[in-house]
């Protein structure tokens, strides 16, 4: 990585898209407009789990406002988020991470061994193409 670079965990992220505590939105906002910032897809799948989860943000939200936060920072395989936020909000309604398995196989071209009955008919409906 380079000098003047930060790698944001989830909390971080957290506070910048929902802006609900201001003082640490500032703070990560002047970081992101100042240096080169990067996220993991682990941290875009805790992120999303709590967006989810405890915050009830509908999937067509999480997947608009992540959409967005890729202008503003480095998202680390973004070919493959990119990929899985394509059938995030669509049915069958996978999990994030089986969502990024779905674009690591149509990105990167990694068969996927699972025994979810949804992840295994979309990694089939995705083969049919």
């Amino acid at each position: 990585m380079l000098k003047n670079s930060h790698m944001l965990d989830a909390n971080a992220v957290l506070r910048f898209l929902l802006q609900d505590i201001e003082e640490q939105f500032q703070q990560v906002r002047n970081v992101v407009k100042r240096d080169k910032c990067y996220v993991t897809l682990e941290v875009m799948a805790e992120v999303c789990y709590v967006l989810e989860g405890l915050y009830q943000v509908s999937r067509e939200d999480i997947a608009n406002n992540f959409r967005k936060l890729n202008f503003d920072v480095t998202i680390l395989n973004v070919d493959v988020f990119l990929r899985a936020l394509e059938i995030f909000d669509k049915p069958p309604k996978l999990d994030f991470v089986d969502c990024l398995l779905y674009g690591y196989k149509m990105e990167r071209g990694i068969d996927i061994v699972t025994f979810d009955k949804q992840l295994i008919k979309q990694l089939r409906d995705m083969e049919k193409m």
